[in-house]
């Protein structure tokens, strides 16, 4: 059965809806996503109380919110509320009249569990094993070590972006003085934690500063990709960033390419915080996650439904899986050849001047090569390569991410356009290159195998010995088409590794 479950994040600066859908084979998809900026930590910091303009904001937002999820025919709204609303003596007031202006339920959750749900869309969409987490918001920053994909320890500091600015008065230009203070308080409060300093780990940002940082980065380096999650940088390029910021005026801020204007009177407060944590930890790099508390409630949900821990252990596997379904694309056809080009790959391999790493980006190009036919059969590997390019893919970072396009791209072939487009011919070196060309040889030949889509190669046991390239074919019965394309193939396999192709039957 088919579902449209909606997650609303109302934080203390923004409030985000997101509605993804569950097709009936299992698969998900985001199908939209809003964001506005409401401010709704604004004044509090007197008197603890939320305050009338803010809650104007919010509700006419959250309004809205009702409304789309009635045209998207949403069977299920997830709502929660964080910092601003748990730290208002109105907070639960305020719930109550949203409940009754606009029949959306928030649940009010503590720093522990939104650093628990942050953690859970993280730890399911970037490949790492250690690491400090922080989500930085509007009033609060959440702070989660993480050792070997388990939480060691969290934390909620009762600060953010928009409780500094307006504690410290960073709106505009800020004074060397004002920077001290401001850095004083911060660091102060980090250095409580004993177990932040000197740790080294990675740092890994979710929320709207930490993506504003990336965009920032990515403009300053020309990045030809406009992706923001999994986006890396290191301490020296972020300290150029913390430069230009500390020394511009509002209105200069609003004009940094990269920089949401929107974000310009809060982004100081923000950047300082993330500055601080790279002085305290040590951190060797700084990784920006699009994905945090929103993706971690629904997770949470789409896995229990499965009766499965929230913490997925292959994430590669699964993301590339669920967009295998989402395309509607041949899971056995798939899964056949990439078996078949894996076994090549063992056989080869050493040969071939590859390495253990690229097996990965072979699988994952050959579990998705035909998902282009959804748009077009004719030319399907050039529409396969975009939707690889594109996906929702975690556990690759962005380079592996466009290697994989290429090699489901060039499955039929090599073809020059990849090197004429800015996106590759920027991003991927000849290294790069000559790697996408060997694996998708591997994925041709796999495909070849497997031609009349009903398994007629069980399996394959690939050699390279005497200077010719072997393949012994393990066949139910006898397979003329897949041994015609093999010949055609050939000319590819000599041009390529300058090896002839011998092949041999076997019956089983």
């Amino acid at each position: 059965m088919t579902e449209r479950v909606a997650i609303i994040d109302l934080g203390s600066n923004s409030a985000r809806l997101i509605v993804m859908h569950i097709y009936e084979t299992g698969a998900y998809n985001l199908v939209y996503n809003q964001k506005e900026t409401v401010r709704l930590s604004e004044g509090m910091n007197a008197t603890f109380f939320l305050q009338p303009e803010a809650i104007s904001r919010a509700l006419s937002t959250l309004k809205t919110f009702a409304h789309m999820c009635q045209l998207f025919q949403v069977d299920k709204i997830i709502g929660v509320a964080t910092a601003a609303v748990r730290n208002a003596k109105n907070g639960s007031e305020f719930i109550a009249l949203v409940q009754k202006e606009t029949n959306i339920s928030l649940e009010i959750i503590s720093g522990e569990r939104e650093a628990e749900l942050g953690y859970i869309g993280v730890m399911n969409t970037i490949d790492l094993t250690d690491g400090l987490l922080f989500d930085l918001g509007g009033g609060s920053t959440e702070l989660t070590l993480i050792h070997n994909r388990k939480i060691k320890k969290a934390v909620s500091l009762p600060f953010g972006a928009v409780t500094l600015t307006e504690r410290f008065n960073l709106q505009n230009k800020v004074s060397d003085a004002k920077l001290a203070e401001l850095h004083t308080f911060i660091l102060t409060e980090l250095y409580k934690l004993s177990w932040l300093k000197r740790s080294f780990a990675p740092l890994i940002g979710i929320g709207g500063t930490a993506r504003n940082i990336a965009k920032m980065d990515q403009k300053c380096k020309n990045y030809p990709f406009s992706k923001v999650h999994n986006y890396r940088l290191g301490p020296m390029s972020f300290d150029e960033l913390w430069k230009i910021i500390c020394k511009t005026t509002l209105a200069q801020r609003k004009k940094l390419p990269g920089l949401s204007s929107e974000r310009a009177d809060i982004i100081v407060a923000g950047v300082a915080i993330v500055k601080c944590l790279l002085d305290v930890t040590q951190a060797s790099q700084l990784i920006i996650s699009g994905c945090g508390v929103r993706e971690g409630l629904f997770l949470q949900y789409y896995q229990a439904k499965l009766h499965q821990d929230p913490v997925i252990a292959d994430i590669l596997q699964h993301s590339t899986y669920n967009m295998l379904l989402a395309y509607e694309g041949d899971v056995h056809h798939a899964y056949h050849v990439t078996t078949l080009a894996e076994s090549i790959f063992d056989g080869w391999r050493e040969e071939m001047d590859l390495r253990l790493a690229d097996k990965k980006l072979l699988r994952v190009a050959a579990l998705l090569h035909d998902i282009g036919i959804t748009i077009n059969y004719y030319d399907h590997p050039r529409h396969s390569s975009y939707l690889v390019e594109n996906a929702r893919l975690f556990g690759l970072t962005h380079r592996e991410q466009m290697i994989a396009a290429v090699i489901a791209g060039w499955h039929n072939g090599p073809s020059l356009k990849y090197y004429r487009n800015r996106i590759y011919s920027e991003f991927l070196d000849e290294r790069d290159w000559h790697t996408a060309r060997k694996l998708s040889l591997l994925l041709a030949i796999a495909e070849i195998l497997d031609t009349t889509q009903i398994g007629l190669v069980k399996k394959v046991k690939a050699a390279i010995a005497n200077g010719k390239a072997y393949l012994k074919l393990f066949v139910s019965e006898p397979v003329p088409i897949e041994l015609h394309g093999l010949e055609k193939c050939s000319k590819w396999v000599k041009k390529d590794l300058g090896l002839d192709l011998l092949v041999e039957e076997q019956n089983l």
